[in-house]
């Protein structure tokens, strides 16, 4: 899969106007295309760049239909869509934020994805542990095996995700048979 940013160019006479343009954009592409991207998901945050341009990340197989959507609906002339590369990446649940697989904080909101590694006490993202099976992981940093399990309730009262998502405990290997 390929992380690709489409960026909505910066209206500086209503800014406003950007972010609805975009979610536009991203209706438009879950609507038209076989693109999974939840348009009200939260994981689907709108940033703005260093120039003031709105924009929105996610991960497809199919770009080449991100490509035709925005052709065809008239988008082009606003809206750039582009490769950013592989995916090796994930997204703050809380914001939107692309975060980089180490991360386990989002620089840009401090949720907090997952708990530091129980025996090592190392910040170590999600995606850099090592599968063993099933729900059980290996450490990278102390080699040790953890098991990861959700936060449970998962959603606070208000529908938000509860801190850290992603509990990490001691993993241990049942013995075959028993």
């Amino acid at each position: 899969m390929k992380r690709v940013r489409v960026t909505v160019r910066h209206n500086p006479d209503d800014p406003a106007d950007d972010l609805q343009y975009a979610a536009r954009v991203r209706q438009d592409l879950w609507a038209n295309s076989p693109v999974e991207i939840d348009p009200d998901g939260p994981a689907n945050g709108t940033p703005r760049d260093a120039d003031g341009n709105a924009y929105f990340e996610f991960a497809t197989d199919y770009f080449p239909e991100v490509e035709r959507v925005l052709r065809d609906l008239g988008h082009t002339g606003r809206v750039k869509a582009e490769v950013l590369g592989d995916v090796t990446d994930s997204a703050c649940l809380n914001c939107g934020n692309v975060l980089p697989q180490a991360n386990t904080v989002c620089p840009n909101c401090n949720f907090r994805d997952i708990e530091p590694c129980p025996y090592c006490n190392q910040e170590i993202g999600r995606l850099a542990y090592l599968s063993v099976a099933g729900d059980i992981f290996r450490c990278p940093s102390c080699q040790r095996r953890v098991q990861f399990r959700f936060n449970d309730p998962l959603f606070d009262d208000e529908g938000h995700f509860r801190q850290p998502v992603v509990l990490v405990g001691p993993g241990e290997v049942p013995a075959h048979g028993v």
